[in-house]
């Protein structure tokens, strides 16, 4: 950074030297709610597009065909209320329509794009044990027939989704195939949207997903730096926290790190309105997590009172520690959050969402905008855009994707703003963002993205990406 002058020493035989010429050089994107890991079910699992019957056999035989020997199947993208019509249709259970498409002899177990609700056919609870005598886990429900009793094969939320999960003779995917998934999205995926950090908020216990980011750290081959939150199971409260503690100790590295939790505080559907956690276990957890220094992101979508109820929790948790810099934070923040504004404010809880209702940057909360890929696309100029259409300023919004992002990830003394000293996580769009309408925005394309001052994505002038050093030049007098 400096002028053209002070950048002349810089220069040797193989510097690449650009002009932008008007173009808009930003740091690198943070995407503070990211399922990365997720990107193995794309790469391992069938995924379900078509909404009917016939299509999701014809998906499912197809990918049969190439895994003859396969032992179970899962599947991902299926439409929750088009099988419920379907099962009231024809009078067979969601389970039996799941045999027609793969059939009896071996388990399935599809999940939704959202991710709360999974669909299991006859073998896979079988396998698992359920019946109509199987009571429903704390905070998740099993569907059952309404004259029978019996289970439907439709399971919701975590606890009741796990117990097929658990029972599948691979429940989890392997430490290869989660590092062949990184690598895809990191080559596939983030750098093309130009986001080099990302916040992961893990929805199930894996080690061999903590395993595979050790792996990649140790070889070197991590390409985007990785806030990854171990999953809180809301059945053994503060017995787990020893756990979370070993795991910090042994999962981390150079550009990863496990010192925040995940809590899954609402389920996914308004008919149960379901609050997952007993409330004086919640309490009890967060302040015992806050006790071990670590963050607390909790998974919250409504309505109001459950947004309370989560507040309630970290001001226990301060009461009981007192003030420090935790940085906790609630995501899915909607307008339902609004009335709880003054609270987020005086418990200094860090808001996220996708992006947040203008409200919460009107009232100086502690913002950071993100996408919960794979439920939704995440390219951050969407959200970017969204917020400037609802009347947040542009420099605000690119507030909340960089240098508030790596606050959320205690990192902003690396990245997240283009200063001397930080490293240099740099995107290039291909238009001066601040001379478009807030309909142009989203339109604006990624044309080189670098991590650490390494190239990762290079569409600058159509050349590949693979050179290493660079030298960024603007207009006279501007800063470089």
């Amino acid at each position: 950074m400096g002028n053209n002058a002070g950048l002349q020493s810089w220069r040797g035989e193989d510097t690449r030297i650009i002009n932008l010429q008007g173009k808009s050089l930003l740091p690198g994107f943070v995407d503070t709610h990211n399922h990365a890991y997720l990107r193995a079910e794309s790469m391992y699992w069938v995924t379900l597009t078509t909404p009917s019957l016939e299509g999701y056999k014809q998906e499912t035989q197809a990918f049969l065909a190439t895994q003859p020997e396969a032992k179970q199947i899962r599947g991902v993208g299926w439409n929750l209320k088009y099988i419920l019509e379907q099962a009231a249709a024809t009078g067979r259970s969601p389970a039996q329509l799941l045999d027609d498409i793969v059939g009896k002899d071996i388990p399935a177990v599809f999940i939704t794009h959202g991710h709360h609700e999974v669909w299991a056919n006859t073998r896979a609870m079988q396998n698992a044990g359920i019946t109509k005598a199987t009571p429903n886990p704390p905070g998740a429900f099993i569907d059952r027939d309404p004259v029978t009793g019996e289970p439907t094969g439709i399971l919701r939320e975590f606890g009741a989704q796990n117990l097929v999960i658990s029972a599948l003779l691979q429940p989890d995917f392997s430490v290869d195939e989660y590092k062949n998934a990184i690598l895809s999205f990191q080559q596939d995926l983030a750098p093309q949207r130009g986001v080099t950090s990302v916040i992961v908020p893990i929805h199930y216990p894996t080690d061999t997903f903590l395993e595979a980011m050790q792996a990649l750290d140790n070889e070197n081959k991590l390409t985007v730096r990785y806030d990854l939150l171990q999953w809180a199971d809301e059945n053994r409260g503060t017995e787990q926290i020893p756990g979370f503690v070993e795991r910090r100790d042994k999962y981390k590295g150079k550009f990863f790190k496990t010192d925040s939790i995940k809590i899954f505080g609402t389920g996914a559907s308004s008919t149960y309105g379901s609050v997952v956690w007993n409330q004086e276990t919640l309490k009890k957890t967060v302040a015992e997590l806050d006790r071990q220094k670590f963050r607390v992101y909790i998974h919250n979508i409504g309505p109001t009172s459950t947004y309370n109820l989560m507040l309630d929790a970290f001001e226990y948790a301060l009461q009981q520690n007192g003030p420090r810099d935790a940085r906790h934070m609630i995501t899915h923040v909607s307008d339902e959050a609004i009335p709880t504004i003054p609270r987020f404010k005086a418990l200094n809880i860090r808001a996220d969402g996708h992006p947040l209702p203008k409200a919460f940057f009107d009232a100086e909360v502690l913002v950071n905008s993100s996408s919960d890929y794979p439920v939704r696309e995440f390219f951050p100029m969407t959200r970017i855009a969204t917020g400037v259409k609802s009347g947040v300023a542009l420099n605000t919004m690119l507030n909340s994707h960089t240098i508030q992002g790596a606050e959320a990830m205690f990192t902003e003394k690396e990245t997240g703003s283009i200063e001397v000293g930080k490293a240099a996580d740099l995107v290039v769009m291909d238009q001066d963002l601040f001379k478009l309408s807030a309909d142009q925005l989203e339109g604006s394309q990624v044309l080189m993205t670098l991590f650490e001052g390494k190239v990762v994505y290079d569409n600058l002038n159509g050349r590949a990406a693979g050179s290493n050093e660079m030298v960024v030049e603007l207009a006279d007098g501007h800063k470089h």
